[in-house]
Formats: structure tokens, C-alpha cells, sequence
């Protein structure tokens, strides 16, 4: 069996080294290449998350990473650099032993059902859940797969979506019929959120580099009760924008993703300085051309990054307001704006501001 679960696990290393996979596509590919006959999928799929954590502490090839994971020598440790840098601004290890913890932050879609029926039907089909003290049609689930079981979510009456990507869109403080501009709108989870807070009466304006993350936005979009007469979709590249006058904006830009490691364990494996910083320039010009460009009264920018290059230092010599949400602290005292953490919000790692405009 421990012959069988190493082949297992060294391949899903190389998918995810190789041809940088998720750890959902990755285990998937190598489950239909390496049979482990007698294994719980499930708990191998946990195996592979960890592994994926440790990967940092790990010494060696492939093969001599996995024999020892399997040994019991290993811990979560982000990459060195990284490590260095966040060290300036917090206690890194409490948010490394974090990443062990996967919370399953749920959404009440109000354009398709009433929040206490939502609340009391779980309850009867057993899912363990606690609703959240600061937004009232969001819970923490405890049971993730008992969840994926009921009618509630698979009728998108629910919908998985985390605390810090729903506090980015409450930061909009979204008005009826308001006109709003969705700058990198795909999957469309805040964007269904949206339309949800303004009770399908808002104007909706969305945008994104890839057709073909658009033509599935809208499907999903639609499965969400959205009102799609009143969505307009603009295939751009957001660096060259070509929307011009709404209520509000928001900017939820490309990132390294560094803040999802808990969701997304392979981000570790793939995470470079080098990346952070593409990153960083990419937003620098989505906002410079958002504020050049668009006539409106403040722009939410968000991101899911735990590395200042993409959130504090952008706004350093820009008007910005705090953000009307529960957080921490950003890491530069000069500069307006909420820091969510996995290891003190038990969120995912995000930096959210207001810029500005008028």
C-alpha cells in the first residue's frame, strides 16, 4: 500500500510541477493513471492536499520529497522569500499552521430563496453550519460534502463563495438600480452577488480578457436567477478599458492568488517573487487606466494576495477610503484599506480599498 500511495502522490507532484496543475485537476489526472486499490480517495485526497502544504520543507527530487512526506518529516512553511518579506509585517507561522484549516464559507442567494427557510432546510438535512455575525446570509460550513448533497445547492440556492470575496462586494455598498462595472468579472460569483444585493434591479456592466470565462459567467449567471437583461458583457482586456461612465466600479484584480493557499495548496509549489511582482504591474495598469477612463464615484479594489506589492504599495500616493467592512489593519499605516487573514478572519488572505474618484 505505501508503495502504491508514493507512486500516487509523486505523479500528482509532477502534475502539478510539470504542467502546474490545481490540486483538483492534478489528482483527478492521476487518479485515472495510478489505481490505489483499498485507499479511501477521499483521505487521499487530504494526503495530497498536505503533501502539496509541505512542499517548502521538502528536500530533493520528486520521489525523495514524497519518501519524506510519508516519513512524517515535514512542516507548512511558505517559500523563503516569501517567509522574509511577510515577516516584516505579521507572525508568519501562526498563518502558515493556518493553511491546514480549509473553511467553507457559504452564501444565501436571495434571488432564489428566503434566508431562514434556506437556514432550517439545511439544518433538517443535516449540514452543521454557523451563520456569521456579520453578514446575515452567509454561514460557515462544517461538512462540506453533506452540503454538495442538498437540493438547496444544487439548485445554486447556495453557493460557496468566501467571507472575503463576499466582504469585497458588501464594500461596494451596491444601491438599487445603480449602475455598477465589473472589471475582471469571471467565474461571476461576485457578480451574482451583486445583482443579489440590489435585488436584480442593478445595471450591470461585466468584463473579462477570456471569451470563453464570459460565455461561462453567463451560464452560470443565469443558473444563479440573475436578471440577464440587465447585465451587459464586454469581452476587454481591462489594461485598455473601454467602459465610461457608471455609479461604481469594482476591480477585483488578477493576482498570484498567494491568499488561497488554504482552498488552492499547489499555489505553494508554484509561488514565485516573479510572479508577485507580473502581477503587481498588471493591476498598477488596470487601476491607472480604471481612474483615467471611467467617470464614477469610487472604485473597490480587491485582491487575493498576502503581499503588499499587490494591495498597500499601489496606493500610496492615491486617494482611498477605509472600506465599510469588518478587517484588520492594512501593512503601511499611510494608506486606507482592510487586510483579511486566514489565520485571524479564518478568510482568505485579501487586500480591499475604495479609490477615490470625485
Amino acid at each position: 500500500m505505501r508503495k502504491l500511495i508514493k507512486d500516487f502522490l509523486t505523479t500528482l507532484l509532477y502534475f502539478v510541477e510539470e504542467k502546474g496543475y490545481p490540486l483538483p485537476v492534478a489528482f483527478k489526472k492521476t487518479k485515472d493513471i495510478k489505481k490505489v486499490k483499498g485507499m479511501n480517495y477521499d483521505k487521499l485526497y487530504e494526503i495530497s492536499r498536505l503533501l502539496l502544504l509541505s512542499y517548502n520543507s521538502l528536500k530533493g527530487k520528486r520521489s525523495k520529497k514524497v519518501d519524506q512526506f510519508l516519513q512524517g518529516n515535514y512542516e507548512i512553511l511558505l517559500p523563503l522569500w516569501a517567509r522574509e518579506e511577510l515577516s516584516n509585517y505579521l507572525d508568519v507561522k501562526p498563518l502558515e499552521n493556518s493553511f491546514r484549516i480549509k473553511n467553507t464559507w457559504v452564501r444565501i442567494n436571495t434571488l432564489k430563496a428566503d434566508v431562514d427557510k434556506v437556514l432550517k432546510s439545511l439544518e433538517n438535512q443535516g449540514v452543521n453550519f454557523e451563520v456569521d455575525k456579520d453578514v446575515y446570509y452567509l454561514i460557515k460550513v462544517k461538512n462540506e460534502v453533506q452540503l454538495k448533497k442538498t437540493k438547496e445547492f444544487m439548485n445554486f440556492e447556495v453557493i460557496i463563495q468566501d467571507k472575503a470575496s463576499v466582504l469585497t462586494v458588501e464594500s461596494l455598498e451596491v444601491e438599487k438600480n445603480d449602475k455598477i462595472i465589473d472589471l475582471s468579472s469571471a467565474p461571476g460569483t461576485k457578480a451574482s452577488q451583486i445583482m443579489q444585493l440590489g435585488e436584480n434591479t442593478v445595471e450591470l456592466f461585466i468584463a473579462d480578457v477570456d471569451i470563453n470565462r464570459l460565455k461561462r459567467e453567463v451560464d452560470l449567471l443565469k443558473k444563479m436567477g440573475v436578471d440577464m437583461n440587465k447585465v451587459h458583457i464586454i469581452h476587454q482586456d481591462s489594461t485598455s478599458n473601454s467602459m465610461l461612465r457608471s455609479d461604481k466600479v469594482l476591480l477585483d484584480a488578477p493576482c498570484s492568488s498567494s491568499g488561497m493557499i488554504s482552498n488552492e495548496p499547489a499555489i505553494m509549489v508554484n509561488l514565485t517573487r516573479e510572479k508577485v511582482m507580473y502581477y503587481s504591474q498588471l493591476q498598477r495598469k488596470m487601476i491607472n487606466e480604471a481612474r483615467k477612463i471611467i467617470d464614477a464615484d469610487y472604485i473597490i479594489y480587491s485582491v487575493c494576495s498576502l503581499f503588499p506589492e499587490e494591495g498597500e504599495e499601489h496606493f500610496l500616493n492615491l486617494k482611498t477610503e477605509k472600506p465599510k467592512i469588518v478587517g484588520e489593519r492594512p501593512y503601511i499605516d499611510n494608506v486606507n484599506g482592510i487586510r483579511l487573514f486566514p489565520h485571524i478572519n479564518l478568510t482568505e488572505g485579501f487586500f480591499i480599498t475604495k479609490i477615490l474618484l470625485q
